[in-house]
């Protein structure tokens, strides 16, 4: 009985070391992503994804990097990806400056029927946030 019970704990202890290493490694390897918006930037921000004529995210590593124009309307050649999301302020001497959590509102992933150049319907993949204060959100709900 001690044996089986030996045998029963070797077994526990190194599928839980497997479980925490392959757990590890994909959180390890996984890309990140950084928006970089203009300084002071509040509205909307829509990147859209796999737009043929547009340039790719800069990589800086494994990160992606989404230099949003003041439109707050970024097109890219990329397919989106997973991964975690840093937001920041570009200041005019080229530094970045976080952005609170708390200042991003309704990110999500989506799909989005845009008339195209030649007049037909393309469906686009878009990720879509909205940045602004709780009193700049509540206005713009009440606008919608």
């Amino acid at each position: 009985m001690k044996k089986l019970y030996v045998v029963y704990l070797v077994v526990f202890f190194a599928i839980s070391i497997g479980a925490i290493v392959i757990g590890s490694y994909g959180i390890n390897d996984q890309e990140s992503h950084s928006y970089v918006l203009p300084d002071g930037y509040t509205g909307w921000v829509e990147i859209r994804y796999e737009q043929k004529d547009s340039p790719p995210l800069i990589r800086e590593g494994k990160e992606y990097v989404h230099l949003i124009p003041r439109t707050g309307i970024l097109n890219t050649s990329d397919s989106p990806t997973s991964g975690e999301m840093k937001f920041y302020y570009l200041d005019e001497q080229g530094n970045r400056k976080k952005i609170e959590l708390d200042m991003i509102r309704t990110q999500g992933m989506s799909t989005k029927d845009v008339l195209a150049s030649n007049g037909t319907k393309e469906e686009l993949s878009v990720n879509v946030f909205f940045v602004g204060t709780e009193q700049q959100w509540n206005e713009e709900r009440s606008r919608n």
